[in-house]
C-alpha cells in the first residue's frame, strides 16, 4: 500500500507541505500581481525549487513503492518513466532557476523532451498485454515516429519555432498516452484495480497538461486571457502530483 510504511507516509507529507507552500506562493504573488505575466514570472524563485523537491521526492515514492510491484517488468518501465519525468520537472525548474534567463527556452525544451519521453515509456508500459511481452506496438511507435519526423521538418523549414514544433508534437504524444493508459490496461495483463489506477492517472495527468496550456497563452495585462492564464498555472501541481501518485499506485499489488 502507498500508506504502508512510516518512511513512506513521511515523503507524502513533505510533499503535502510542499504542495501547499508552492500553492499559497502561488496565489500570494496573483494577489500581489494580478494577472501581469512578467511580475508573476520574476517571482517563481521559491516555487522553482519546492517543485523540484516535490519532483524528487515523488520519484523517490515510485522507487520505494515499486519494491512491492506486481510484475517485476512493469516495475521497472514504471521507475524508468519516472527518471524521465524528474529530469524533465528539472528541466522546467531547477535548470531554469540556476541558469540566466537566456536559457528559459533551452530548459523549455529539454523538459518536453524528457516527458515525451515519459510518456513513450508509459505507452509502451500500458500497452503489453502480459509479463513476457517485450513487443513495440508497431500502431503506437510509427504514430509518435511519424509525429516527431513531421515537427522536426516543419521546424527545419521554418514553418514553426522550435517551441511551437515541440509543443505541437507534445501534444500528440499526451493524447496518445492518455488514450492508450484509459483503454488498454483494461484488454492487457493488469489486474481491474490497477488497471483503474492507470486511468486515472493518465486522465488526471492529462488536465493537468490542459492547465499547462492555458497557463502558456499570452494577453494583455489584466486582460480575460491573462488572468486564465495565471489561475490555470496555480492549479497545474494540484493535478499533476495525484496523477503521479496513481500511477505510482498502479504498479503495486492490490486485492481485487
Amino acid at each position: 500500500m502507498l500508506l504502508q510504511t512510516t518512511p513512506r507516509k513521511v515523503i507524502l507529507a513533505i510533499i503535502a507541505v510542499l504542495l501547499l507552500v508552492t500553492t499559497g506562493k502561488d496565489w500570494y504573488d496573483f494577489a500581489q500581481c494580478g494577472a501581469v505575466d512578467h511580475c508573476i514570472a520574476s517571482a517563481l524563485g521559491l516555487q522553482l525549487y519546492t517543485k523540484s523537491a516535490i519532483s524528487l521526492l515523488v520519484t523517490v515514492l515510485a522507487f520505494m513503492v515499486s519494491a512491492q510491484a506486481f510484475s517485476p517488468r512493469d516495475r521497472r518501465f514504471l521507475r524508468i518513466a519516472f527518471v524521465c519525468s524528474l529530469l524533465g520537472d528539472f528541466s522546467f525548474s531547477l535548470f531554469r532557476a540556476l541558469t540566466p534567463p537566456e536559457y528559459v527556452t533551452t530548459s523549455d525544451v529539454l523538459g518536453i523532451l524528457f516527458f515525451m519521453a515519459f510518456l513513450a515509456v508509459l505507452i509502451h508500459r500500458h500497452s503489453r498485454t502480459s509479463e513476457t511481452d517485450l513487443y513495440c506496438h508497431n500502431v503506437y511507435w510509427r504514430l509518435l515516429g511519424t509525429i516527431t519526423a513531421v515537427a522536426i521538418i516543419l521546424y527545419a523549414l521554418g514553418a514553426f519555432s522550435i517551441m511551437v514544433a515541440m509543443v505541437l508534437a507534445y501534444a500528440f504524444y499526451i493524447v496518445t498516452s492518455t488514450v492508450v493508459g484509459a483503454i488498454a490496461p483494461f484488454k492487457g495483463y493488469y489486474p481491474a484495480k490497477n488497471a483503474l489506477f492507470v486511468r486515472w492517472g493518465m486522465i488526471t495527468f492529462f488536465v493537468g497538461d490542459v492547465l499547462v496550456g492555458l497557463s502558456m497563452i499570452s494577453g494583455a495585462d489584466h486582460s480575460a486571457m491573462e488572468t486564465i492564464s495565471a489561475i490555470a498555472n496555480n492549479f497545474i501541481w494540484w493535478f499533476y502530483v495525484p496523477a503521479q501518485l496513481m500511477l505510482i499506485k498502479s504498479c503495486t499489488r492490490l486485492e481485487n
